[in-house]
């Protein structure tokens, strides 16, 4: 229990400058012109981060806290507590020990609780970095679609909102799906740079779980962090084993919790739905996964294909509440848009350094085509292998199937061979 109180005492825990300690010695002295008193505080902190010992105007700290001590009744001398206060007691003891990191200071000073994942982690996150997950921590549900400019950290970015909320305590399973080559780099990010474990789930793991564990075990519902490939997870046995651990989960729960905390798509762009004719297995398979799922993040650097009901297809797995698979927008869903849209190129980025007096971040592109000047015999071969190819092809007497098999191997191979003579 946290109580601000005016006099300090001697052997009362504090919290100073976001500093846990203990209160050694209180000293009481007069403010000059007035009769005001104030306390002159010496405080042992107990965490190696500064000095280990500091003497302090308590009136004068920005909203010191204490608190009360909360040792165990003494038997011998006191009657025995109820059960149902020394249990919240406990669990109470419990919380405070496994969340140093939440603030213990007066909830009404802040407006919005600081994020700690930039402190805890092991990366230098830039401004814009910072953008997104001020953007997932005042929502309710997370719902993102990340979509900066190849080169700008996507991944540090949903990293960041990761474990904000593992320390905020409001996700604990977490299924990251990726291509087959990217998820060894996932999984090395998420424990370097956030001392975050996760594990491969393939077909040899699941073999190698099955052989420690039992044939009835599944990887889907023993492990809490996930990282697997959508092209394994979109296999029909993968993807109906995974369903059907999701519902025996949430029909055991019986409530309105979720049997996952938090999906996190990359490369999204791969799973988008078709613009006509019927959608890929991979926009299928994400269409199954994501109402198992309570918060989500998709991650592309190519959020638009230039279809319009491709996009919003992408939309509407990411939020369905807000938006519905169509071909146009009407005006208030592309107001919508830019709540669960981030998107920055580096163009922007140097824009607002140059704009802010700082040196840009990123190398400005400059196009500029070359010419490409052939010597004459070279023209000249080029000439004769594509005359030869176009009189091969008249000579052809076959299907369409056929025909267009045979030109694809005569422009290659022949063409291919008389340019490398």
């Amino acid at each position: 229990m946290t109580i601000n109180v005016s006099i300090p005492r001697v052997g009362m825990l504090a919290i100073v400058r976001n500093r846990r300690g203990v209160i050694t010695t209180v000293e009481s002295i007069a403010e000059p012109g007035t009769s005001k008193l104030l306390h002159l505080v010496t405080v042992e902190f107990s965490d190696a981060d500064g000095d280990a010992e500091e003497t302090l105007l308590w009136e004068r700290e920005r909203t010191p806290v204490v608190l009360e001590p909360n040792a165990m009744p003494r038997v011998d001398s006191e009657s025995p507590m109820v059960m149902e206060e020394f249990l919240a007691l406990q669990r109470a003891t419990r919380w405070s020990a496994l969340t140093p990191f939440l603030a213990a200071c007066d909830p009404s000073v802040r407006s919005e609780p600081v994020p700690t994942a930039p402190v805890y982690g092991a990366v230098s996150a830039d401004d814009f970095q910072l953008v997104p997950l001020a953007r997932a921590m005042r929502m309710p549900r997370v719902s993102l679609l990340l979509a900066d400019d190849v080169g700008l950290g996507k991944t540090i970015e949903a990293g960041l909102i990761l474990a904000e909320l593992i320390r905020k305590r409001r996700i604990r399973r977490v299924l990251i799906i990726t291509p087959a080559s990217l998820r060894t780099q996932w999984q090395q990010e998420m424990e370097e740079k956030f001392s975050l474990g996760f594990d491969i789930v393939d077909k040899a793991s699941t073999h190698k779980l099955h052989r420690e564990m039992g044939l009835d075990a599944s990887p889907w519902r023993v492990l809490p962090r996930v990282i697997t490939s959508y092209h394994y997870l979109r296999q029909p046995d993968v993807l109906e084993q995974f369903i059907a651990n999701c519902r025996a989960t949430h029909d055991r729960n019986s409530s309105a919790k979720l049997p996952w905390d938090l999906l996190i798509v990359d490369e999204a762009h791969n799973l988008m739905p078709s613009n006509f004719g019927e959608d890929s297995d991979l926009a299928n398979m994400l269409r199954l996964l994501t109402p198992w799922f309570e918060h989500r993040l998709f991650l592309t650097a190519t959020p638009h294909n230039g279809y319009t009901r491709c996009f919003s297809g992408l939309l509407e797995q990411l939020d369905p509440i807000r938006f519905t698979r169509t071909p146009n927008f009407s005006e208030k869903e592309r107001q919508m848009i830019g709540d669960v849209l981030i998107r920055r190129l580096k163009s922007e980025i140097n824009e607002q350094d140059r704009t802010g007096g700082r040196v840009q971040r990123f190398a400005t592109r400059h196009l500029e085509p070359l010419p490409l000047f052939l010597l004459k015999e070279e023209k000249a071969l080029a000439d004769a292998v594509r005359n030869l190819c176009g009189s091969l092809k008249g000579l052809i007497r076959a299907t369409p199937e056929v025909r267009a098999v045979l030109n694809f191997a005569i422009a290659e191979n022949l063409g291919n061979g008389a340019v490398a003579k």
